[in-house]
């Protein structure tokens, strides 16, 4: 369970490794906190340690240093299952979030653990999955293989999969990447969705914008270190830039 409506607690997290012979610092000594029901922009430069840190908190990634806590338990003592039961990472290659050649209905099937503890009926489970899939053009879709879909299709699947499974925090790595204006409205209406049924959200992105106008609060990466948290209606453009493309050996800033 999280501490005082605490969900994920990251302590003094360092990430090296060797890359054609040099060793890469992709993140260093990063700590910060997040609450249950917070919406978290995470941007900075590319090379910044941004995909590290999701790689991370999804255990995919183990850290040379630093703890990890998730709904008060330390990430590097759970299970692959303890994971899936309280993280799901929505990647920025869609099909890695779902099953390719199973059909929209067995990808939602499966990642719908209630409905296996309830025993819901096909039909039941016809009618909800296409309630869900309808706002986005895919209920008549329903036969089809995830691997036939369009990239736009598949992170909408994605996140409605997102929506199906327990975990409580959503990891989501440039879901608006290539999406058509009509698709990106309808990823950032299910990613809305999803904060508002009390998930949990870390978004990385590369657009300044999105860093002010989405979410509640804002993580600046550069060079590996944390250089700016900020929350709310303080967020600013200038500052976040400032940030995002200053080289800087300081300590981050919490506003």
């Amino acid at each position: 369970m999280s501490t005082n409506g605490r969900i994920l607690s990251v302590n003094n997290l360092s990430v090296s490794f060797v890359r054609w012979g040099q060793e890469v610092q992709a993140l260093q000594s990063v700590s910060f906190e997040v609450t249950k029901g917070e919406w978290l922009i995470l941007v900075g430069p590319n090379g910044s340690g941004k995909s590290t840190l999701l790689n991370v908190l999804s255990a995919r990634l183990d850290p040379n240093q630093g703890e990890i806590q998730l709904n008060g338990r330390t990430i590097g003592d759970m299970s692959a299952q303890d994971m899936a039961e309280n993280a799901f990472y929505v990647h920025q290659n869609p099909l890695l979030s779902a099953a390719p050649t199973l059909t929209l209905y067995e990808n939602l099937l499966v990642s719908d653990i209630h409905s296996h503890h309830r025993s819901e009926k096909k039909a039941q489970l016809l009618e909800k999955y296409t309630a869900l899939l309808e706002p986005l053009g895919l209920s008549g879709r329903m036969k089809q293989p995830a691997k036939t879909l369009s990239g736009g299709e598949r992170m909408l699947l994605g996140l409605t999969i997102a929506r199906l499974r327990p975990g409580s925090l959503i990891l989501l790595d440039e879901p608006f990447a290539s999406l058509d204006p009509g698709k990106l409205e309808l990823c950032l209406k299910s990613i809305s969705d999803l904060n508002a049924l009390g998930k949990t959200i870390i978004q990385v992105s590369h657009d300044p914008e999105v860093a002010t106008t989405l979410g509640t609060r804002t993580l600046v990466l550069n060079q590996g270190q944390l250089s700016l948290d900020v929350s709310g209606t303080k967020r600013s453009t200038i500052d976040i830039q400032a940030h995002w493309y200053t080289t800087t050996e300081k300590s981050s800033v919490h506003v």
